[in-house]
């Protein structure tokens, strides 16, 4: 994915990364977000820890979107709606997409969307 985060941005996606955990087990923050940001060479995005999501920690992993991992989804900036989604992470049953097979995603959603 930090392959192709500036190509998925500039195809008109705004990238939010959700740490759920960190690599301890432990809550994920913003702060730990940033952290593994560093590690992974990520240089565009918005962190997000689900420990620190309101109105209750945890609104992310316990979406219908998460199967015990992590997810990725696409929202039209305009109306807010979900307009594509995967999973992926360790568990059976995940996608588990490549970068290039998300950016082909955003390029396809934003070429459906009207200005």
């Amino acid at each position: 994915m930090v392959d192709n985060e500036q190509a998925i941005e500039e195809a008109g996606a705004q990238i939010i990364w959700v740490l759920e955990q960190d690599r301890s087990g432990q809550p994920g923050t913003r702060e730990a977000c940033d952290e593994l940001f560093d590690v992974e060479g990520s240089v565009v995005g918005i962190c997000v820890g689900d420990s620190q999501t309101e109105p209750e920690p945890g609104t992310f992993d316990r979406s219908p979107f998460s199967i015990k991992r992590g997810f990725d989804i696409i929202v039209d900036r305009r109306t807010m709606r979900i307009v594509w989604d995967s999973s992926h992470g360790t568990p059976s049953g995940n996608d588990n997409l490549s970068g290039e097979d998300v950016l082909a995603a955003v390029e396809a959603a934003t070429a459906n969307s009207s200005p």
